[in-house]
């Protein structure tokens, strides 16, 4: 195995093939009918796999490129001209690895720095004295064997539930009067988040949205993942609730829905939030999902078929690696072994033979065997002579 280039730059496009699926299929809503959530999640784990899996196998084939990519290796390698006394190279492919690494280091800063506050603002936050919200939480908690430690804050400038954190997770809540069966499926909805470690998949993503800041498709994909792990907490909670504890936690929703159109006070990009995206499509394939309980594990054997289709794609994606195409070079005609010219000559030190090119660098050392067969047309010297 061996990373290179052209392994990067064949990965990269393969990545940006699995976010287009991705996109495209989250959005279809008859997708949800035959097929489940997790296909998207594994579709979501491939894309992600694509990023830091860019390895040249023993069985990947090199497919040569006569027309793009040695146009597209050609512009990357034009030389820039630079006066100055230090000689070194630079060329168009260096200013833009150059200028996406201090971006992702610029997006990095801010990712970074705005989440440490955002987390440590609510932390400062008092806990919540409504002894009946706490209890619902309690009661949730062991309703669903989740047993770490967690904090509710309520603020005014928070319009959606939101939980934030990983190691002590905070649940956020905006000041609106639920009804008791509202709270308790928001706050089975946010723990599933905790439970399922959707915070971790939050936070790869946002790792590559930095990486890949300059790339539109990231960010697409970044608000898809975002709905997918929104979908599968819904999912889980279909599977605890009964239909009139559903209905009653879309009730809670629609409220949340109806008070996000105002402005909120921004969450950072690895909160999970309930309903921060107040997208009407999205908000209604949530409730047609729930209400029709289109959740459902029936399709097993279309979900495994789909999986395992796509599995298969993601090993088909290692089977070639695209480079441009370049002449053979003398090197490559003599098997890795250096070109001889006139000039080169043979030095014997002690019995043993070193072939030094025209400038009088040593190049190898040679056998006797090597000297009779390949190299008795060059000129032997003596040491010191």
């Amino acid at each position: 195995m061996e990373i290179n280039t052209f392994s990067i730059f064949t990965s990269f496009i393969w990545f940006n093939f699995f976010m287009v699926i991705t996109i495209l299929v989250r959005k279809k809503r008859a997708f949800y009918k035959y097929f489940s959530v997790y296909t998207l999640l594994t579709l979501v784990v491939l894309c992600i796999l694509k990023v830091f899996v860019v390895y040249e196998f023993p069985f990947t084939l090199n497919i040569e490129s006569t027309n793009i990519m040695t146009s597209i290796q050609s512009i990357l390698k034009c030389n820039i001209p630079i006066n100055t006394n230090i000689v070194f190279n630079l060329c168009i492919g260096h200013i833009l690895i150059i200028f996406s690494l201090l971006g992702s280091i610029i997006f990095a800063y801010r990712s970074f720095s705005y989440s440490v506050r955002a987390y440590k603002f609510f932390n400062s936050l008092p806990q919540t004295i409504n002894t009946d919200v706490n209890r619902i939480l309690s009661e949730v908690q062991k309703f669903t064997g989740f047993n770490r430690k967690m904090k509710i804050v309520i603020h005014k400038k928070i319009k959606s539930p939101a939980v934030i954190g990983y190691f002590k997770p905070i649940i956020i809540l905006p000041q609106l009067d639920f009804a008791y069966d509202e709270i308790r499926g928001i706050f089975v909805h946010e723990i599933i988040h905790c439970k399922y470690k959707h915070m971790i998949l939050k936070l790869i993503v946002e790792f590559i949205r930095i990486l890949f800041w300059w790339n539109p498709l990231v960010y697409l994909f970044s608000d898809e993942v975002n709905n997918i792990l929104e979908f599968h907490a819904d999912k889980k909670l279909s599977s605890l609730l009964n239909e009139q504890e559903i209905i009653c936690y879309l009730e809670g929703i629609a409220k949340v829905v109806k008070n996000n159109y105002t402005q909120q006070k921004k969450l950072p990009s690895t909160a999970l939030g309930l309903a921060v995206n107040v997208n009407e499509s999205i908000t209604e394939q949530r409730f047609i999902m729930l209400g029709k309980n289109i959740y459902t594990e029936k399709q097993t054997l279309k979900n495994k078929i789909i999986i395992l289709m796509t599995l298969l794609l993601f090993f088909v994606s290692y089977m070639f690696v695209v480079q441009p195409y370049g002449e053979p070079t003398e090197e490559d005609y003599n098997d890795g072994a250096p070109v001889i010219t006139d000039d080169y000559y043979i030095v014997k030190e002690n019995n043993v033979y070193m072939l030094y090119d025209g400038d009088g660098n040593p190049v190898c050392e040679i056998s006797q065997d090597e000297l009779e067969k390949d190299y008795n047309y060059l000129k032997i010297k003596e040491e010191n002579k």
